[in-house]
């Protein structure tokens, strides 16, 4: 069997149906009307024999632009600038009283009087009246009338003045929509001439059967070949958000460092989330522009709430003298989107008794009034967990961190000391961000204040830190900007096909 003839036996049913109808030049339309198959018919047979180089392909793009939602609706019911200049035919009018008689929204009135103004159809007094020009262009057909009526245009069609108001619609939302069309062109190689000419077998089997495996009539040459080298479009399956990757993986770790998992609410009181982790109440972040207030009240632990009201306000056994003001309840009851997952931690000194040894750690959504930057967001995910223990110190708390950090594959991390309310010493670690080429803060941490866990009768020292996922996750998966992995402004593609992180 010589080389044609192979190739000739391998040649997929819709690639024998489109080759006899094959010229140097001819569109897929055109084939379309030839052989009566489909559009994506044709494409895939022409993919097909370009990859057995029997043609090549060629693309080109063109832009139709048609009407838009809103500009088949101007094109029936007419402009809003015809509209208002309708109005005004009558005799001059109240701004307001066009707007009810022309039937337009806020919008459309603004659109209608810059451009009418900018005409000189308009004239502003005690009333509105039409300019001679105004009279005179109510009497024509507006260019934008023209040019709608004349859609769907192909783009390159369009002239200088044309083109001028394709610019100033696009401005105009819903008026018009422009889709890309691509075209197919073929060129045939030698080989494509030979075969357009070639007498092709129609008796091939394109199935295997077990008739066919029985009697091995494939074994004559009557058998299409399967070509296992050509092209086939990647087919992205489900996959695991980058996000949730590092999620798991966090959570994995510390499972197996022997943490247990919490969890907690994302509508906290002002109580749970600052009051009774000793954050006092005139604090800058309980203001509003940090935190996200709801409009409604919650309760709190009348008995704890006590506790904690009298180490606000004196320092209670601790030996500290408090913060030395009145405790009030009322804005303890407040609720609010959580600024911190340590709200949770606190939540279980009080509802769950812990007792040492223990360790725990949590998940969880928070909402800050943030800035939006490259590693800034208002929404976030962030990771708190506590170790309770006798003769834990900060050293302990740094060997925690490392230990986490170096299960992640983070080994460039530094820590510097910081203030927290409740924690001393309290203390930061960063990490080194190799795409931004510059230290990153990872985690806060500490030692919780005598002060903080008082009210809830723990002596034993706790150490304690939280950290953002998303700065991991940008750090784990290469990303420069933190939307890039939580939020709208994520690409689906990077989701599609994220190289796992090393880990």
């Amino acid at each position: 069997m010589g080389d044609h003839e192979k190739l000739i036996a391998t040649l997929h049913p819709l690639e024998r149906q489109v080759l006899p109808f094959l010229t140097d030049g001819i569109t897929v339309e055109e084939l379309k009307a030839k052989t009566g198959m489909q559009d994506v018919e044709i494409i895939r047979a022409l993919q097909w024999l370009s990859n057995k180089q029997v043609l090549t392909l060629g693309k080109t793009s063109r832009f139709i632009v048609a009407l838009g939602t809103n500009g088949q609706y101007y094109l029936s019911q007419g402009l809003p600038e015809r509209r208002f200049l309708d109005a005004l035919s009558e005799g001059p009018l109240s701004l307001n009283a066009v707007r009810e008689q022309a039937s337009l929204n806020a919008d459309e009135l603004n659109v209608c009087v810059g451009k009418l103004k900018k005409l000189g159809a308009i004239l502003f007094g005690q009333h509105l009246s039409l300019t001679p020009k105004g009279r005179q262009l109510l009497q024509s057909t507006f260019p934008e009338e023209q040019f709608l009526s004349s859609l769907p245009r192909d783009t390159t069609s369009l002239n200088p003045e044309e083109t001028k108001i394709y610019q100033d619609l696009k401005e105009r939302r819903d008026f018009l929509q422009t889709k890309e069309e691509k075209t197919f062109t073929v060129t045939l190689t030698d080989l494509g001439r030979h075969l357009t000419t070639a007498e092709l077998p129609t008796d091939f089997i394109d199935t295997i059967t077990p008739d066919v495996l029985r009697t091995g009539v494939w074994k004559t040459g009557t058998f299409r070949r399967y070509d296992t080298e050509i092209n086939v479009p990647k087919i992205a399956g489900g996959r695991i958000h980058p996000l949730e990757f590092v999620i798991r993986k966090i959570r994995h770790i510390f499972m197996n460092m022997g943490f247990k998992e919490m969890e907690g609410p994302w509508v906290e009181s002002a109580f749970w989330c600052m009051d009774s982790m000793w954050i006092p109440q005139d604090h800058p972040s309980r203001d509003i522009q940090d935190t996200f207030y709801l409009p409604y009240k919650g309760t709190i632990p009348e008995s704890l709430a006590k506790r904690v009201a009298q180490v606000h306000e004196t320092g209670g056994k601790t030996g500290s003298k408090g913060y030395k003001y009145t405790w009030n309840p009322e804005l303890a009851k407040q609720l609010l989107l959580r600024t911190h997952t340590t709200a949770t931690t606190f939540r279980y000194f009080g509802e769950k008794d812990i007792k040492p040894p223990a360790k725990h750690f949590y998940i969880g959504r928070i909402f800050r009034n943030e800035a939006l930057d490259a590693t800034h967001l208002n929404e976030f995910h962030q990771v708190e967990g506590f170790v309770m223990d006798e003769g834990l110190t900060l050293r302990d708390l740094m060997g925690y961190v490392k230990e986490f950090y170096n299960k992640l594959g983070i080994t460039k991390i530094k820590f510097k000391p910081t203030y927290n309310p409740y924690t001393e010493p309290s203390m930061e670690c960063l990490g080194y961000h190799e795409q931004l080429g510059k230290w990153i803060e990872l985690i806060n941490s500490g030692i919780f204040r005598p002060e903080s866990l008082e009210p809830y009768g723990i002596t034993t020292p706790v150490i304690a830190w939280g950290f953002g996922v998303e700065r991991l996750a940008m750090m784990l998966h290469g990303q420069q900007d933190i939307r890039q992995v939580f939020g709208s402004m994520v690409d689906l593609d990077v989701i599609k096909h994220y190289p796992l992180p090393r880990t």
